[in-house]
């Protein structure tokens, strides 16, 4: 029998990079755990609410394992400053870099997928070892994937639905102020 944390860490962070990477026009494939899941609902939030820095990131042509290795330095550097947030904000701008919606469209030979793939395995790895191994004691102080689960759920819906509130009562406040200005008139 495995590590738990290891075999959860592992299956979390290829479902989310094979979810990002996958063809234009697929569908999405069901998530395999709770986590990812969650992670894919939290790292689409970041990326609207970031959508400018994220955007420039999209159609990048460089070497993105380099890209991420250098990002995860900066992200990642120590158990200090390691959270939840700067986990989440490394792995949502990954998702960005996978995501092949305009540049598969552009590039649809088969090499470009052999590379699109290899980049999967390579960041994958590169992630995995990073989280099991400098970042573990973290993990494991902060409850692992359940303490991820917690940390979300907890903190996401009330803001959520505190958004959306505020939408819906500006609406209807700028409905009655139209209306009551076409009455008048």
């Amino acid at each position: 029998m495995g590590d738990p944390l290891q075999d959860r860490t592992r299956r979390l962070l290829t479902d989310y990079i094979l979810f990002c990477a996958r063809a234009p026009n697929t569908p999405e494939p069901v998530p395999t755990s709770v986590e990812a899941a969650l992670l894919r609902s939290v790292t689409s939030q970041i990326q609207q609410e970031h959508q400018d820095l994220f955007n420039s990131f999209r159609d990048y042509q460089g070497n993105r394992l380099e890209l991420v290795t250098q990002m995860a330095d900066e992200l990642l550097s120590n158990d200090q400053e390691f959270n939840w947030g700067r986990l989440v904000m490394l792995l949502a701008f990954v998702g960005t870099l996978m995501n092949q919606d305009r540049t598969v469209k552009r590039r649809r030979d088969q090499r470009n997928r052999l590379l699109l793939d290899r980049d999967c395995y390579l960041i994958v790895s590169l992630l995995y070892n990073r989280l099991t191994g400098r970042h573990r004691s973290w993990l494991e102080a902060h409850g692992g994937w359940d303490g991820f689960c917690q940390f979300f759920k907890n903190s996401l819906p009330p803001s959520f639905w505190r958004r959306l509130l505020i939408r819906a009562i500006l609406s209807c406040f700028f409905a009655t102020v139209v209306f009551y200005i076409w009455k008048c008139l």
